[in-house]
């Protein structure tokens, strides 16, 4: 149980990390009017097509993590090997999946702004 709980605090302290959705972006040259109303609006949009991929992330480490402790489980204790290894599994998943979605997200918002007419690089 103790090493559920320390897992599962390093996970949450790496979880805080980073979030580069939330980063300004780099123009080229001066903002443009309406780039304010068109990064809040370029915000939703990216927003809704991401939000899934954390979950899918949880769920699949979960999963693996939980298959694969119950396999390596050298005690004979599958049970207790397998949850931990699901709770792992599923942390690292999910925090795969929040980079994952958070990566894409910054994609479609770059292109979102682009696509308005902002001189958006990065």
């Amino acid at each position: 149980m103790k090493r559920i709980v320390a897992g599962v605090a390093v996970l949450a302290a790496l979880g805080a990390c980073s979030n580069s959705f939330d980063e300004p972006l780099l123009t080229d040259g001066p903002k443009q009017i309406g780039f304010q109303a068109d990064l809040g609006a370029c915000r939703a949009v990216a927003e809704q097509h991401t939000e899934k991929l954390a979950q899918s992330g949880a769920v699949q480490g979960a999963v693996i993590g939980g298959i694969i402790g119950g396999v390596d489980s050298k005690d004979g204790d599958r049970a207790d090997d397998a949850l931990i290894g699901a709770v792992l599994g599923g942390g690292l998943g999910a925090l795969e999946g929040t980079a994952e979605a958070d990566e894409t997200r910054r994609e479609i918002l770059i292109r979102c702004m682009q696509g308005r007419g902002h001189r958006v690089l990065a």
